[in-house]
Order: C-alpha cells, then sequence, then structure tokens
C-alpha cells in the first residue's frame, strides 16, 4: 500500500477544489492496483457506459443469443438520440458486428440504442441487462439507465468498478482487442441517391498515436462528468490501464492517463494490492460531483482546446508527436430497404388462400376454408 500511496503523490493530479478527482491504474495482468485515489466516488461515467453495452452484445454472441450477421434495424426512438452518432436514418440497416465497431470506436449514441433494441426489445430491458452484468462482476457502485452514458442523474459508476468491467475484457474476449485499439473506423453509407459513400471516423482516444503501445480503451464526456479517460498501454508483454475522471478537457485526460501508465511501468510486477482487496482511501462521496459550473460556462468553452477527433496537436513530455497509422477497421454499406423486419424471421411455407370479397359478403353458407398443409407441432424449417 507504500508503494501505491507514494505512486499516487508521484503523478501529482489536479484537484477538484473540495476532493481529488479520481483515479485508479491497474495492471491487466495481475490483476493488481498500483495507484489510486476516490476510487470508490461516484461518478457519471458518460460514454464508458458503452464498455458495458459491448460487454452486454459480447455475452449475447457468445451465448448464442444473437449473432455478428444479424440485421441491426435503426429504429425512430434510435436516429433522435444527440450526437455523437452516425445520423443514419430510421429503418437502416447495419449487421451486430459492425454496430460495435461504430459503438467502440465512433461512440455512437444512435447505434448504442439501436443495439439495446435488437438485443434486448428495448433501453430498458436492455439496461437490466447491463445491471445484472454489473452485479455479477460485483460493480457495486454501478448503475446503468441507458446505453450510451447521455446525462441521466442516476447513472453511476466508480473508477474500481471500472477497473472490473476493463479486466473482464482483456482476460475473456481478447477476440475484440483490436477494435478498442483502432483510431478510426472506415464506415460506409448509402445515400438517398444510392451512391455508396465510405468516411473515416476517429477514436477520441489520444493515447492511440500518442504513446508506444498503446490499445483501449474508452473516452467519454457529458458536462456534469467532465472529460473521463480509460486508457491502456502494452509493454515487454504487460499491459497497464489507467482510469481517469472529470478532467478539464480531451488533452487533459490523455496526458494525466499517459502519467499513470508510464508510472504502473516503471513498478514491479508484483506492486500494489489485488483489485478484489482494495479499500476505499477514507470515506467516499455520497453523490457524484457535477462538472457542469466548472467546465461548461461559455467562459469555459471558449478557453477549452477542442479539436476534432483526430486533429488534436499535444505537446506534453508523456505523449510523442502523433504518427498516423493507417485505418484498417471497415465496416460495410448501411442500407435502408423497405418492408424489411427488424429481425431475419423466415416466412412459413404455407399461405392461406384469398377468399373473394363479394363471397363474405353475401354467402349465407359456411365458408369452406381449405385443409391446411401444417399440424400443430410440427416444426416448420
Amino acid at each position: 500500500m507504500k508503494i501505491v500511496i507514494a505512486f499516487a503523490v508521484f503523478i501529482g493530479l489536479a484537484l477538484t477544489p473540495a476532493r481529488a478527482l479520481p483515479h485508479l491504474t491497474i495492471d491487466l495482468d495481475s490483476g493488481r492496483v498500483l495507484s489510486q485515489q476516490q476510487a470508490f466516488d461516484p461518478w457519471h461515467p458518460a460514454s464508458l457506459t458503452k464498455l458495458m453495452t459491448a460487454l452486454v452484445v459480447f455475452r449475447a454472441l457468445e451465448t448464442g443469443a444473437v449473432s455478428a450477421d444479424e440485421t441491426v434495424r435503426v429504429s425512430r426512438n434510435a436516429a433522435r438520440q444527440q450526437p455523437s452518432k452516425m445520423h443514419y436514418a430510421p429503418g437502416t440497416l447495419i449487421t451486430v458486428e459492425d454496430a460495435l465497431k461504430l459503438l467502440i470506436v465512433k461512440s455512437a449514441n444512435d447505434i448504442s440504442v439501436a443495439l439495446a433494441e435488437h438485443v434486448s426489445g428495448s433501453v430498458e430491458g436492455f439496461a437490466r441487462k447491463m445491471n445484472d452484468e454489473a452485479a455479477r462482476l460485483g460493480m457495486t457502485g454501478s448503475r446503468f439507465i441507458n446505453p450510451h452514458g447521455l446525462h441521466d442523474q442516476r447513472q453511476v459508476t466508480t473508477a474500481r468498478d471500472m477497473a472490473l468491467l476493463i479486466s473482464v475484457l482483456h482476460k475473456n474476449y481478447p477476440q475484440y482487442a483490436d477494435w478498442f485499439a483502432a483510431p478510426g473506423v472506415l464506415a460506409q453509407a448509402r445515400t438517398k441517391q444510392g451512391k455508396i459513400i465510405e468516411r473515416i471516423h476517429y477514436s477520441y482516444n489520444l493515447l492511440v498515436e500518442r504513446y508506444r503501445g498503446a490499445d483501449g480503451f474508452k473516452t467519454g464526456f457529458v458536462c456534469a462528468s467532465g472529460y473521463n479517460f480509460i486508457g491502456s498501454a502494452t509493454r515487454a508483454g504487460r499491459r497497464i490501464a489507467a482510469i481517469v475522471l472529470g478532467r478539464s478537457s480531451q488533452t487533459h485526460r490523455a496526458v494525466d492517463a499517459a502519467k499513470l501508465i508510464t508510472g504502473g511501468f516503471e513498478l514491479s510486477t508484483d506492486a500494489g494490492t489485488p483489485l478484489a482487496e482494495l479499500k476505499p482511501d477514507g470515506t467516499p462521496a455520497t453523490r457524484p460531483a457535477n462538472m457542469r459550473p466548472r467546465l461548461c460556462t461559455p467562459e469555459a468553452r471558449a478557453a477549452r482546446y477542442e479539436p476534432g477527433a483526430g486533429q488534436a496537436v499535444i505537446k506534453s513530455p508523456w505523449l510523442d508527436e502523433r504518427t498516423p497509422r493507417k485505418i484498417t477497421l471497415r465496416t460495410r454499406f448501411a442500407t435502408k430497404p423497405k418492408g424489411v423486419p427488424r429481425r431475419n424471421v423466415p416466412l412459413p411455407r404455407f399461405r392461406p388462400t384469398p377468399i373473394d370479397d363479394t363471397v363474405r359478403a353475401t354467402s349465407a353458407a359456411p365458408i369452406q376454408l381449405p385443409t391446411p398443409s401444417f399440424r400443430p407441432g410440427t416444426a416448420l424449417n
């Protein structure tokens, strides 16, 4: 524990007027916490929520409840979500696999809702699955209301709970690691004129392309939460992740995460405390901080450096100059056919015989319907 405390002093992170901003650094291979402060404080997760959304869908794929090439339909409810989003029109169809790529890399809120509705029938039903997963993992400080992280005061997590979540993603789902490490995704769509266009959607993970070995995970921002970030890097076969919450800008969160990860690599593999044994450093806060008064005034917005995704220029001893990587992650084109159901349900082989309306209206005798070709209990392929 002395190592953890010394490391927390070493990195010297910014403070709020009342409490230190939460952070936690973890060796994902050993499961040992290398540094932490206020890791049990409740915090609004913003788009870090999508890590749980991804986990629920991964579980559904694992159990066979859904398949990767199954089509997801963008509903009107999904299409009306606030940005960041893909702006796909209602009725657009994409596969589950492509929806996951856009969820993870682009952080698309409309796709989050489309996936939730596809997997569970409704956002509410999907949120129940999210909370069931959180309970199963021991995320005792977390509650999920929606799959994207757009602000709801009831939606909360902690740095410690996020460490549990990314530990599961790291250990149980390595097949998706490249998606979390991607600097961007090439997404195709069809225009109203029928032309297929392709556009790069860059990740807001500013460690990717700027920090040696960077390979995950997710960013998040709403005014109430401030700038949240979970970043990770692998060097010499060792993977270190840092969770930082409530920072003042995109660059602030990236630099703080880089400091923490660098400090983690400097510690021995047996340093720190097992995550399962971690205790609060003092009494946790009773409610999430509200960063809106600090970060979302006109003055604060005007003073803040807010580059577009893929355009940030950062001068920091903790980060390298950006070295752009080729974008190889792709999605297929999205379509908007008419009359296609949400799921690919096969049509039955039998068809009712049409009955003439004039016969239906004038005949007093009982109408003789044709005997169906199927019988109850007979499986239909």
